[in-house]
C-alpha cells in the first residue's frame, strides 16, 4: 500500500490543476479580496477580524478542492483502466481505497499551509503559536468529511460526470458555504441553505478557534456529514466494485 499511495500522490501532486485551484488559487484570493475589503475597514481591529474570518475561509475552500479533486478521480482511474490493472496486483480493494484516502488527506495540507502562510506574512494576521496550529489541525481533521464526499462521487460517477461535478459541486460549496461571500449577507433564504450545508460548518470549525472556544457543535456537524458520507461510498463499493467499468 505504501508504494501505491506515494505513486498516487505524485501523480497528483504533479498536476498543474492541483497546484492552481487548490493552493494558488485560495492563496491568491486570500490577497486580493483582503485588501480590498479589508482596505475599508474602520481600523486595525476590524482589519484583523476581516482577515482572520477570510483567511480561514479560503483555508477551507482549498482544502475541501483538494480532498474532492484526490479522491474523486477513481472514476477517471476506473475509466483509463488503472484499476482493472490493480486486479492482477496482490493490492486488495481495502487497500486501493486506503490509498486514496491517505491522498486525499495529504493533499490537503499544502493548500491550509500556504493560505495560512499568506494569511500571516502577507495580510498580516495575528495569531498565538497555539492558536495556528489548532486552526490548521482542526481544519485538517475536518476535511475527512469532503474526502469522503470524493470517495462517494468517484465511485458512484462515470468519468465525464465526475469531471462535472467536481467544479459545479466546489462552486456550489464555497457559494452556499459563506466561503466567498460572509453568510450575513446572504438573503434569508440562502442563509437557511447554508446552514445545512457542509462546506459551511466546516468554515465554522475554524472560526471557532479564531474565536478562542471549543469547535464543539460545528465539530460534531461535520463529524456527522463525514459519517454519513463514508456510509454512501461503502453502500456504493459494495454495488459497483472498484474495477467495474459500468453500473
Amino acid at each position: 500500500m505504501t508504494d501505491l499511495f506515494l505513486f498516487q500522490l505524485r501523480r497528483i501532486a504533479r498536476s498543474w490543476q492541483y497546484l492552481v485551484f487548490t493552493v494558488l488559487l485560495p492563496a491568491l484570493f486570500t490577497v486580493f479580496f483582503t485588501k480590498i475589503f479589508g482596505g475599508q475597514a474602520g481600523g486595525p481591529a476590524e482589519y484583523q477580524a476581516y482577515a482572520a474570518d477570510y483567511m480561514v475561509s479560503m483555508m477551507a475552500y482549498g482544502a475541501l478542492g483538494a480532498a474532492l479533486g484526490a479522491t474523486i478521480r477513481l472514476a477517471f482511474d476506473r475509466a483509463s483502466g488503472w484499476l482493472r490493472q490493480l486486479r492482477v496486483t496482490p493490492m486488495t480493494t481495502g487497500a486501493v481505497l486506503g490509498a486514496d484516502i491517505a491522498v486525499g488527506a495529504v493533499l490537503v495540507l499544502p493548500s491550509l499551509l500556504v493560505v495560512a502562510l499568506v494569511g500571516r506574512f502577507v495580510n498580516g494576521v495575528q495569531l498565538g503559536a497555539l492558536t495556528w496550529l489548532t486552526l490548521i489541525a482542526v481544519l485538517w481533521a475536518g476535511s475527512a468529511a469532503f474526502v469522503a464526499l470524493g470517495l462517494l462521487l468517484g465511485l458512484a460517477l462515470d468519468e465525464r460526470a465526475a469531471g462535472g461535478a467536481i467544479g459545479i459541486l466546489s462552486i456550489i460549496l464555497a457559494a452556499l458555504g459563506g466561503l466567498w461571500i460572509p453568510v450575513s449577507l446572504f438573503p434569508s433564504g440562502l442563509a437557511a441553505v447554508s446552514r445545512v450545508m457542509p462546506s459551511s460548518w466546516y468554515g465554522q470549525l475554524g472560526r471557532d478557534v479564531l474565536a478562542g472556544k471549543p469547535p464543539v457543535v460545528s465539530g460534531l456537524v461535520v463529524l456527522g456529514f463525514t459519517v454519513l458520507f463514508t456510509a454512501g461510498a461503502l453502500a456504493v463499493a459494495r454495488r459497483r466494485p472498484l474495477h467495474a467499468v459500468a453500473g
